[in-house]
């Protein structure tokens, strides 16, 4: 593989064109945050089998299709013209903290040539000094363009947050599922367009009134489902298949734990502070440490799902992935213990829709006959 023209430099993100790893809506407020502090911004490209290939052929055989992914991810970025790469690290259980340092040595290793810029709490003195920098040395001009790129990335990321939330609950009532789709395609398109808050604000309120506009089909109670699991599997649809819009097709209303919202942490931290501590107050009886990977969090809300009357919990986590791996004879206990079906489904390259729809088809039938003999 020939040499990437790309600066290794420490060069400004005002002069940079930026990159990030790909994870479904995220790209929406992290672009247009990244775009109002300056930056020239390399959109990563939608995740396809070739996408996904990319990052196969260099990662390391047993590491999970997250690193994989996000790994092709940028490599198309850089072939794009990024010359800068940003992650969020940290020295946590799980080894996402350091996909950012690893795909860089993988990378370099390769022949491209960039900077890593990674987002931890050690490096805030100087991603501070780097934006006094990008605002002419000024310090309140760098507040001031700071604000305003949290305030837009907020008012996009609730506006995603509140479109999603409102085709979850329509698609499973809706007389023509494909309405749903289309509406909520479209939606999206116009949020990432638009960059103004007060048109987002206004743009947000008129969301129920768009989605209430779609005729239903008159069939009353759905069965419930919670999904949970790793971090990167729940939220991205090209690994997990669309597995919430496939459940809405199918009459079931899903409520996944985590919402790329949250996971930017404009819900407070991450899933909300009380959120957080009543999953894991809840999974104390089963699990006394978190390993990572969402082990934890998904084993608490499970608990959480029984008994708030769900139907169901769906586990989805990569194949390979030591904490979502260890979990599982707690959380098949736990769903023994609080009497609510569980299906836990482990995700790799290998994975097939067909295979993962056969698996869901059957849950969902399960959850259907329990729900019609409880009403008997």
């Amino acid at each position: 593989m020939t040499e990437r023209s790309a600066t290794r430099s420490l060069g400004h993100l005002a002069a940079s064109s930026v990159a990030f790893p790909y994870m479904d809506t995220i790209r929406i407020p992290l672009a247009a945050m990244l775009r109002t502090l300056g930056a020239n911004v390399v959109v990563p490209p939608n995740p396809d089998r070739a996408v996904l290939q990319a990052g196969v052929r260099l990662a390391p055989e047993l590491m999970c299709i997250p690193f994989k992914l996000t790994l092709g991810s940028m490599v198309r970025c850089l072939e794009q013209g990024a010359d800068t790469l940003v992650y969020v690290s940290g020295s946590w259980s799980c080894r996402f903290g350091y996909y950012g340092r690893l795909q860089a040595e993988i990378l370099r290793d390769c022949g491209y040539r960039f900077r890593l810029l990674e987002l931890r709490h050690d490096q805030i003195p100087a991603i501070a000094r780097e934006l006094v920098t990008m605002s002419r040395g000024s310090l309140p001009r760098a507040v001031v363009r700071m604000g305003r790129a949290l305030s837009l990335g907020w008012h996009k990321s609730s506006s995603v947050e509140r479109a999603e939330t409102l085709a979850r609950e329509t698609l499973p009532f809706a007389a023509e599922p494909a309405r749903v789709r289309t509406l909520f395609d479209r939606t999206l398109r116009e949020i990432d367009e638009t960059n103004r808050s007060s048109e987002l604000v206004r743009l947000k309120r008129g969301l129920a009134g768009r989605f209430d506009a779609i005729p239903r089909d008159g069939v009353g109670e759905r069965p419930k489902v919670k999904l949970v699991g790793e971090s990167y599997c729940t939220l991205e649809p090209f690994i997990n298949f669309n597995i919430l819009r496939h459940l809405g097709e199918m009459g079931v209303l899903a409520d996944p734990f985590l919402t790329a919202h949250r996971w930017l942490g404009f819900h407070g931290f991450r899933i909300g502070r009380t959120e957080l501590d009543r999953s894991r107050r809840a999974a104390r009886a089963y699990w006394r440490m978190c390993v990572g990977g969402e082990d934890e969090n998904s084993l608490g809300h499970l608990i959480l799902a029984a008994r708030q009357g769900f139907d169901g919990v769906i586990h989805v986590h990569p194949f390979g992935c030591m904490p979502g791996t260890v979990v599982q004879p707690a959380m098949a206990r736990a769903s023994r213990d609080c009497s609510i079906p569980y299906l836990s489904l482990s995700l790799d390259e290998h994975t097939t829709e067909t295979g993962m729809l056969t698996r869901l088809e059957a849950f969902v039938s399960l959850l259907k006959r329990r729900k019609d003999r409880s009403r008997g």
